[in-house]
């Protein structure tokens, strides 16, 4: 399980698209690529730098209109997703 505290980053591997209504990320070792909605879009734009998942929970509060009460576990299960399919990097804190 993800902890609170982990700082998480991109994975160096991975570049990005823009597109109409979220992205794509493309794994570049695997060369697998992988959507992102809007919100999937802000989580990845919010990890510019190395960020715990507390940083994360808050910042997408901020950015996305009515926020879900379970942001935190929604965002959880995102970076936990993108984690398995090696996008982001979870550093030990």
């Amino acid at each position: 399980m993800l902890r609170r505290d982990a700082p998480i980053a991109r994975n160096p591997s991975v570049v990005y698209r823009d597109l109409a209504e979220g992205g794509v990320l493309l794994h570049l070792d695997s060369g697998q690529y992988h959507g992102v909605n809007g919100t999937g879009l802000v989580v990845w734009n919010l990890l510019d730098r190395a960020k715990t998942l507390e940083e994360l929970v808050a910042g997408v509060g901020t950015e996305v209109a009515d926020a879900p009460a379970r942001l935190e576990e929604d965002v959880r299960a995102f970076v936990e997703a993108l984690q398995v399919r090696d996008l982001v990097v979870v550093e030990p804190s």
